[in-house]
């Protein structure tokens, strides 16, 4: 197969690999749509059957009976809106129409007055729509997430289809060639070095093209010696027709391989050009998709609050009510509510640190050291802890970042700690081109076998009832050091104790201060 053929094999791969990407996204774009679509009809659903079930209770009915009918109209309207739903939500949506319609006066119910009517069990029935309808919202919220992950996974899976391509292209089609023209350039300047200098320096294609040039002079100058020499003995002769020739196809050759790396360059930019593209739509999407985790994760905490609220409501004015196990069944969605309002703001500050770009400044350490330490004044008095620290450096970078910085890694090591009095030491060492900041403590310790897990968001080591919290400070660490271009690693040993390393940059011509050691009490007076 001839070098233009694999090239341009290779290019109809790349073509169709970006076209089959660029399908995929245009189907996926329409996947979101239909999920976003369900998700919104069930949370409208689940308003309008709330809103039904506080006009079907009895003290909404002694107020205002007449607003029962109007919301159940509107809670019908709602039901109606959206025909067809996915498989995982159809059941909910037969169960919710059963429920709805189960609402209907039956023939033996005598009408209300002023026409007016509220079927026995009203309130139960609206509470279930607004059960199940909760319920295929989250299943649509579960098939956005997953979608999402699997929309990342294919589009790396085609950069690195892509990538292989243009090593395979190299390797099958461009090294081949480029070795075939090494030798045959190398031959030709073997056979034009007797006629021209060979002692000026020219780039590669003016070499060639000298060479070319001298060759067909001398092919001139041969065919008039030819001329001159046709007396001459017949061997001669022969001799010299048998070098014109060679020459002549020489230069053919030549001519042929200058135009073909042309084309070969031009092809090769046009690749660059092509890569340089989806490089720069690769980083609009990792944008994209930054922001949507941030705004998913701000638009999580409304229902959250709903559910919290009217669990709330339920324990206040049904608590005479209901039994034992009732109770404890509100008391758990409570805390499940609230559980899920501490995992969805933690991860709302872990997006808000991603997405949101601030103008860094230069910050000291040591001051930024002392506000982490108010604000956890009150647990360094609980805990009667000690806090040590040398000359901290200046650093270019956000001060509230690094303040979130020093606050969680300080809150962990009086967190994961035993001692009756905790021992913390913030030390500075100066590196090559860095600083390395060093948070030690006499703490629990790590296992070894866990000292990457602990940096990954929502990843604990303990149950949140022995130590509570969201599990997403060491990720939050690890997020903002990054930002800061640092790095972060623990080093540790069960029962002993951890040693957190932060890398931060070096400021040019910053020297570190004499090392200082003061206790806790001192560090609050000066911070007060």
């Amino acid at each position: 197969m001839t070098f233009a053929a694999k090239n341009l094999l290779f290019s109809v791969f790349k073509a169709a690999v970006i076209l089959g990407g660029l399908g995929g996204a245009y189907g996926l774009y329409n996947r979101f749509e239909d999920i976003a679509g369900e998700e919104e009809y069930t949370l409208s659903v689940t308003a309008r059957a709330s809103a039904l079930a506080a006009a079907a209770s009895p003290a909404a009915m002694g107020r205002n009976g007449g607003d029962f009918l109007t919301r159940y109209l509107a809670l019908g309207e709602g039901i109606r809106a959206r025909d067809s739903v996915s498989q995982a939500n159809r059941a909910g949506l037969i169960k919710i129409r059963a429920h709805y319609y189960g609402l209907l006066p039956t023939a033996d119910e005598p009408p209300a007055q002023g026409g007016n009517w509220r079927p026995a069990g009203a309130e139960r029935e609206a509470r279930s729509i607004a059960a199940l309808a909760l319920e295929s919202a989250q299943r649509a919220l579960e098939a956005r997430n997953l979608l999402l992950v699997q929309t990342a996974l294919a589009y790396f899976t085609i950069f690195l289809v892509l990538l292989a391509a243009e090593a395979l292209q190299y390797y099958l089609a461009t090294a081949g060639f480029m070795n075939d023209f090494e030798g045959l350039k190398a031959k030709l300047l073997r056979a034009a070095a007797p006629f021209y200098p060979a002692g000026e320096r020219r780039g590669e294609i003016e070499e060639l093209t000298v060479a070319a040039e001298t060759l067909d002079r001398t092919l001139e100058n041969s065919m008039l010696a030819r001329l001159k020499m046709a007396k001459e003995t017949s061997l001669r002769l022969s001799k010299m027709k048998t070098q014109t020739r060679t020459l002549e196809l020489t230069r053919r050759k030549v001519i042929t391989l200058v135009e073909d790396l042309e084309e070969t360059r031009g092809e090769l930019q046009a690749e660059k050009t092509a890569l340089r593209q989806t490089g720069e739509k690769l980083t609009r999407s990792n944008k994209e998709l930054e922001q949507f985790a941030y705004v998913a994760s701000h638009d999580l905490k409304e229902p959250l609050r709903i559910v919290s609220s009217f669990s709330g409501l339920l324990s206040k004015r049904y608590a005479q009510a209901l039994d034992a196990d009732a109770r404890d069944f509100i008391s758990y969605i409570d805390q499940g509510a609230q559980r899920a309002t501490e995992l969805v703001n933690a991860l709302f500050n872990y997006s808000k640190v991603t997405y949101t770009a601030r103008d860094y400044t230069q910050v000291d350490c040591g001051m930024v050291l002392k506000k982490a330490m108010f604000n956890l004044k009150i647990t360094i008095d609980e805990k009667k802890a000690s806090v040590k620290c040398g000359a901290l450096p200046s650093v270019r970078g956000d001060e509230f970042q690094l303040i979130q910085l020093f606050q969680n890694l300080l809150s962990n090591a009086l967190k994961f700690n035993t001692a009756p009095a905790p021992e913390i030491t913030v030390e500075a060492m100066e590196s090559p081109g860095e600083w390395v900041l060093r948070f030690s403590d006499n703490g629990i310790g790590i296992p070894p076998e866990h000292f990457d897990r602990i940096f990954l968001i929502f990843q604990r080591l303990h149950t949140v009832d022995k130590y509570p919290g969201a599990g997403i400070g060491l990720a939050l660490c690890k997020k903002i050091t990054e930002n800061h271009g640092g790095r972060i690693w623990v080093e540790s040993k069960a029962g002993v104790g951890s040693i957190f390393f932060v890398t931060l940059p070096i400021l040019a011509g910053q020297l570190p201060g004499p090392v200082q050691e003061t206790p806790a009490e001192t560090k609050e007076k000066a911070v007060s």
